[in-house]
This record gives structure tokens, sequence and C-alpha cells, in this order.
């Protein structure tokens, strides 16, 4: 299988498996809110990104913080994989290796949002 192939797979699953759910209003039961009782940092994120497409970016901070950079990761990602199908470089490559170098705000975010999730209703 070719480099193409591989990013073109990629491309369609990710709006396959992000951004179609999203669209079509798919709801996933969260397990750890079920059976700990507690959100986690992904609580919120379907509403959260809903609520991007509408473009009211103020309710989609307040169901998940992650949301939007999670959005334009994802965004991101997408564009990169049509970027890299037509011009045949290796752009996303470059991306991810920027993330992977900066995986330590990825994780206070995560941090951050946890304590949001569950303690800004209080």
């Amino acid at each position: 299988m070719t480099k193409e192939n591989k990013r073109l797979i990629i491309f369609f699953l990710l709006l396959l498996f992000f951004f179609l759910p999203i669209i079509l209003g798919v709801k996933f039961p969260c397990l750890i809110k079920k059976y700990f009782h507690i959100a986690c940092p992904a609580c919120g994120l379907t509403r959260s990104i809903l609520a991007i497409f509408k473009l009211d970016f103020a309710k989609s901070f307040y169901f998940n913080i992650l949301g939007i950079p999670i959005f334009l990761t994802f965004l991101i990602t997408y564009l990169l994989i049509f970027l890299d199908i037509i011009k045949k470089e290796n752009y996303l490559s470059y991306f991810w290796n920027f993330l992977l170098k900066h995986y330590k705000i990825i994780i206070i975010l995560l941090i951050v949002s946890f304590i949001i999730n569950n303690f800004h209703k209080i």
C-alpha cells in the first residue's frame, strides 16, 4: 500500500469516526461517569463540538474546555492529510511531531478539563 493510499484512508476514517457521528448527533455514553460518577475530561465533548459547528464558542467552552483545541487539531490534521495527498509531501508528520514535543501542554489541558468538568457547577 502506498503512502498516498494510507493518507487517503486516514482522511476518510477521520471523517467517518470524528465528524460524521458529531454531525449526525450520535451520543456516546461515558463509562467513567456511569461507573465512577465523575465527569471525565471528554464529558461534554460532543456537545462542545456541535456548538462549534453552530459558531457558539461560549457554549462550546462551557460544555468542555477541550472542544475548541480538539476540533482545531482534527481540522488541521484533516487539512494536512488533504495537502499530503495533493502535494505528495509529509506535512502531517511534522504536525504530529510538534504535538508530541509539546505533550506537557496536552496533559495540562486534560487536567484542567477534568477539574472544570467536575467542579465548575458547584
